[in-house]
């Protein structure tokens, strides 16, 4: 654990010397939040029927999908870019060489992107409520484990780029792929309902559809546990045997790399 925090901690002072821009990007964030809410005003009548079962306001809904896209976009890239930067630099040669187990390695060489995607996801979500939108808080708690669950569906394809960055150097259009696709199929700014028949069969594959379907049900619309169960179960199976598939890559590539001895070039 006290690896995982020295990283952290690490990443965080450097990131203290961008002090401006990091607020001035929180400023702007929480001032993106009076747009959505007018023009999602504008469209109510038209989306409130194909988000009934998921609270029915669609300024809450797309609010939801905007602070989801935050979360999915650092657990795709934070991993990537921690690892390309650490390469670059020529420290990830060294961290290897230290007592830290791989896995929190990884963990803490992720984090602190994570935990800034959270807070802004967390600010994006705080001006939605001054502006209206409730939340049924005593489903909190499970609702934080699918977020946790969405995290580890979407670290899991991170490392998969992470490998592709060990051996050629390069994730190429993965993340911009995932990404693209998960917007476009996972339900962030419509219903799935809504799409085509011929990509709602692309959606089921898609942890987003998943997450965002559970979460809003639980927080804004009446659903209960066992309501979304089937929901949660299929985002855990793709969390678990995405991060099973992601650390075997991952550790193959690893293995490639010091054989090929071109972890200290870049």
């Amino acid at each position: 654990m006290r690896s995982i925090l020295a990283l952290m901690r690490a990443a965080w002072l450097t990131g203290l010397s961008y002090r401006l821009a990091t607020v001035i990007s929180l400023a702007g964030l929480l001032a993106s939040v009076v747009p959505i809410y007018f023009i999602s005003n504008a469209v109510q009548d038209v989306a409130e029927a194909s988000i009934a079962l998921e609270g029915g306001q669609y300024f809450a809904f797309i609010v939801f999908g905007t602070a989801a896209m935050y979360v999915l976009a650092a657990a795709l890239s934070a991993l990537p870019s921690a690892l390309s930067g650490s390469i670059g630099s020529g420290t990830f040669e060294s961290l290897l060489v230290t007592r830290t187990p791989l896995p929190l390695l990884l963990i803490g060489m992720a984090g602190y992107p994570l935990l800034q995607s959270l807070l802004r996801a967390a600010l994006l979500l705080g001006g939605a409520l001054v502006l209206g939108v409730q939340l049924r808080w005593t489903m909190l708690p499970p609702a934080l484990g699918i977020v946790a669950l969405t995290i580890t569906a979407y670290a899991s394809i991170g490392l998969l780029a992470a490998s592709l960055i060990l051996v050629f150097r390069t994730a190429g259009p993965l993340i911009t792929v995932v990404t693209s696709g998960s917007a476009l199929l996972g339900g962030a700014y419509y219903s799935t309902t809504v799409i085509p028949g011929w990509l709602q069969s692309l959606s089921g594959i898609v942890p987003l559809t998943y997450a965002l379907r559970s979460v809003r049900r639980l927080l804004l619309g009446d659903a209960s546990l066992v309501d979304v169960s089937s929901d949660v179960g299929m985002l855990a199976l793709l969390a678990v045997t995405g991060l099973a598939i992601g650390m075997l890559v991952f550790g193959a590539a690893l293995q490639h790399a010091r054989r090929a001895g071109t972890l200290s070039q870049y």
